[in-house]
């Protein structure tokens, strides 16, 4: 028989959009232009860390809503295998296809070392620390997460956990889809105490580590994903979290992130969000189905994993060139205008990797229906 695709829940893909959207910010001004993050007032962008949370639960959900038919009555071979082999088309192709990038620009560096560029002696020398050959092995098996730091393409360290988590996601749901409704609050509360305890002893989520409490991170989130999808199902929280909430909700995320508060708050406030977000109609006219959101949410893996490679680019040239980090030169309104034009030109280049890269390497490994 040939599964049937199901329709696609577009809040919930706008939603992927707005939250790569605010990483990027949160890289680009804490990590290129600095200056412009100690004049921004709230700590918004600082917290933007925390919509990987989103993403993580995000991923729940989504598996929950597709393969719910599939792993209802257990895990098996036949379905489990084809399982993963979808799993490895969304995500590995785009990621190695960024590593050979990074591996080439590296390269590249090596190349001007060896012809005695003197520019590369402001930059460290090729392929050690970070870009070392050990952590490049790790990232083409995709268990760099149990770094304690992330390494070349820094923001696929969340990739990385989210493919070791794939492994366990179908032993996670079978019980899960079969949890009664009483049973709710307990397994989230279940879920929510490892991320307390985290953040308690590290002082964060992960904003400067990685590392196995990386691994908890995503699967606790992974089953609130699922648990948002079970109210999902069966309507549970109807009223407390309705498409008409949505906006107002995702305001009050905003404003949870804008001020100084742990992070574990914010996490239940996306949970919120998804549950609002998954309610509303495909054909309401409200602004997370408005098709350039839609767009940026298809996106949203190009531009998640793209980003980093163009900030190594500009921080890497400017120390080539001028011996000085980017924003050390140029004015407070540069730096704002820099961002900017990148930001654009990732959006630009995302749109093409999407289409050439991901999109087709996608189609091509996925698992045939039968």
């Amino acid at each position: 028989m040939r599964k049937q695709r199901k329709p696609e829940l577009a809040a919930l893909t706008s939603l992927r959009g707005i939250a790569a959207i605010f990483v990027v910010w949160h890289h680009l001004m804490f990590v290129v232009m600095p200056d412009v993050a100690a004049v921004t007032p709230s700590r918004l962008f600082e917290k933007s860390y925390l919509w990987v949370d989103l993403f993580f639960i995000l991923s729940g959900f989504v598996l929950a809503y597709i393969y719910q038919e599939a792993f209802r009555n257990g895990v098996t071979g036949t379905r489990y295998l084809p399982f993963i082999q979808a799993r490895f088309a969304r995500i590995y192709p785009l990621h190695l296809f960024v590593l050979i990038l990074f591996v080439g620009f590296e390269g590249l560096q090596w190349f001007l070392s060896l012809l005695g560029a003197t520019g590369m002696g402001n930059l460290p020398a090729p392929f050690t620390g970070k870009q070392s050959g050990e952590t490049l092995i790790t990232n083409l098996l995709l268990v760099q997460t149990l770094h304690w730091q992330a390494y070349w393409n820094e923001p696929a360290w969340s990739i990385s956990a989210e493919w070791i988590m794939y492994f366990f996601f179908p032993f996670l749901l079978q019980p899960l889809l079969r949890l009664q409704k009483q049973f709710f609050i307990f397994v989230a509360i279940l879920a929510i105490i490892p991320l307390i305890i985290i953040e308690w002893h590290f002082g964060d989520l992960g904003l400067y580590y990685a590392g196995w409490p990386m691994l908890v991170r995503c699967l606790c989130e992974a089953t609130l994903g699922i648990l948002a999808f079970r109210c999902y199902q069966l309507e549970t929280l109807s009223q407390l979290a309705s498409a008409r909430l949505l906006l107002p909700v995702l305001m009050l995320n905003l404003t949870v992130l804008a001020i100084p508060v742990p992070g574990v708050p914010s996490v239940a406030g996306f949970f919120w969000l998804v549950l609002c977000a998954s309610r509303l109609p495909q054909q309401s006219r409200h602004i997370l189905n408005h098709p350039l959101l839609v767009y940026l949410g298809t996106i949203s893996y190009s531009i998640y994993l793209v980003h980093w490679l163009l900030m190594d680019i500009l921080k890497d040239g400017a120390l080539f060139f001028t011996g000085t980090l980017a924003h050390q030169e140029l004015p407070l309104v540069m730096q704002v205008a820099v961002i900017t034009v990148m930001f654009i030109a990732l959006i630009g280049i995302s749109a093409l990797t999407y289409r050439f890269i991901e999109a087709p390497m996608r189609k091509r490994l996925k698992p045939r229906s039968k």
